[in-house]
């Protein structure tokens, strides 16, 4: 059995790096620009967080795209 070792330090400057994150009260919530809370950063609430989620679900959070000119360009090669 082959084992990862882990280095203690590593872990805990990672959890330091983002509790220091998750307690800046600078970031607004990107939804209602109130401060942010720890536990659901980075949005203030879970109503927030769901506001968010259901943007993504339904298509408002789409990244526009260029159409493509060459489709059925080269179709004509058949199986």
């Amino acid at each position: 059995m082959v084992r990862a070792l882990k280095s203690p330090r590593a872990g805990n400057a990672r959890s330091e790096v983002l509790s220091a994150a998750s307690n800046d009260n600078s970031v607004k919530c990107p939804i209602c620009q109130a401060a942010r809370v720890p536990e659901y950063a980075p949005f203030c609430s879970k109503r927030c967080a769901d506001v968010d989620l259901h943007r993504w679900l339904t298509g408002s959070y789409a990244i526009p795209a260029q159409e493509d000119d060459t489709e059925g360009v080269g179709d004509d090669e058949a199986f």
